[in-house]
C-alpha cells in the first residue's frame, strides 16, 4: 500500500465532487487519472483502465480509484486482488461511506452475506469512522449514505425491520445533504407502505419532502400513502406534481391511473394511464 501514501495529498480532497481547481496538482491529476480508468473500463481495455487506476492511486485520488480499481479486477475475476484494493482504500479514508457501500456490495455479490455485513459495522465501529461513530461534524451525509446502504443491504437479505432502523437513523443523519436526506426517508417510507402502516409511510415521505419537495418519487410515495388513507383529493394533487417534475416517471402515472379507475373515475383514470403511455418508453 506505499504507492496511495506516496502520493502526499491531502486524502479530504480525494472527495469525488470537488472541483479540480481547488485541489493540489496532484490530486488534481489523480483524478484525471481516475476518470480516465473509468473510462477505459467502460470501453473494456482492462490492462489500459489498470494502469490508469494505478497512475491515480500514485498521484492521490484516494478511495474513488480504489473502488474504480478493486471493480475492475472483480470484473477479470481477480476476487483477491479486489478485495485487497478495497481494504487499501479503507484504510487510506476510513470515512469515505461509497467505498465501504461498494465494498460490502462485492462482498454480498459472492454470496458472503456475512462479510458484507460485518464490513458495514466494522465501517461503523468507534474509531473507523468519524462520522458514523458521533454523529456529529462536517461530513454527516457520508453516515447517511453509508447507513443507507447498510439498510439496502438488510432489505435485499430479507431483513426489513433492520433496515427500517438503518433508514431512520440514515434520514435523521442526513441534515447536511438533502439528496442523502431524500433517498433515506423515500426508502423507509417505501417499507412502510409495504408493512401496510400508511401513517408512518406519509410521515417519512413528508419529512423528505420538506427538504427535497420537487422529489417525483416521495410525491409519488406521499401520494400512495394518501390514497390508502383514502385521502383522495390530496393524492391526486401528489400523484399531479410527481408526473409534472418527472413526465417520465411511469409508475407515478400508472398509480394515479389506478386510483381514479378504484374511484371510478374512467376519464380520469384514461387520461393518466395515456399521459403515461405517451411519454414512459418501457415499464
Amino acid at each position: 500500500g506505499g504507492s496511495g501514501a506516496a502520493g502526499g495529498s491531502p486524502l479530504s480532497e480525494a472527495a469525488p465532487l470537488s472541483p479540480l481547481s481547488a485541489l493540489s496538482p496532484l490530486s488534481a491529476a489523480g483524478h484525471l487519472f481516475q476518470c480516465r480508468g473509468a473510462l477505459l473500463h467502460r470501453a473494456g481495455r482492462l490492462e489500459a483502465a489498470r494502469a490508469a487506476y494505478r497512475s491515480a492511486v500514485r498521484h492521490g485520488c484516494g478511495a474513488p480509484a480504489f473502488v474504480g480499481w478493486a471493480l475492475l479486477e472483480e470484473e477479470a475475476g481477480e476476487h483477491g486482488e479486489a478485495a485487497g484494493l478495497f481494504s487499501r482504500g479503507a484504510d487510506l479514508e476510513p470515512e469515505h461511506a461509497p467505498l465501504h457501500n461498494a465494498h460490502a456490495a462485492f462482498a454480498e455479490r459472492r454470496g458472503d452475506t456475512d462479510g458484507a455485513r460485518s464490513i458495514f459495522r466494522a465501517a461503523c465501529r468507534p474509531g473507523a469512522c468519524g462520522q458514523a461513530r458521533s454523529f456529529v461534524g462536517p461530513d454527516l451525509s457520508r453516515c447517511s449514505a453509508l447507513l443507507h446502504g447498510w439498510g439496502q443491504f438488510e432489505q435485499r437479505a430479507g431483513y426489513e425491520r433492520r433496515a427500517a432502523v438503518l433508514f431512520e437513523r440514515a434520514a435523521r443523519l442526513g441534515r447536511g445533504c438533502a439528496d442523502d436526506c431524500a433517498r433515506a426517508w423515500h426508502a423507509l417510507g417505501s417499507v412502510r407502505l409495504r408493512q401496510r402502516r400508511w401513517d408512518d409511510a406519509l410521515e417519512a415521505f413528508e419529512r423528505g419532502l420538506a427538504g427535497s419537495p420537487r422529489s417525483s418519487p416521495l410525491l409519488l410515495g406521499a401520494g400512495l400513502a394518501r390514497a390508502s388513507l383514502q385521502q383522495h383529493e390530496p393524492a391526486r394533487e401528489l400523484f399531479r406534481r410527481a408526473v409534472a417534475e418527472e413526465p417520465r416517471h411511469g409508475r407515478a402515472w400508472r398509480a394515479w391511473g389506478v386510483m381514479e379507475a378504484r374511484l371510478g373515475e374512467v376519464e380520469q383514470a384514461r387520461r393518466g394511464y395515456s399521459g403515461g403511455a405517451g411519454r414512459c418508453p418501457g415499464p
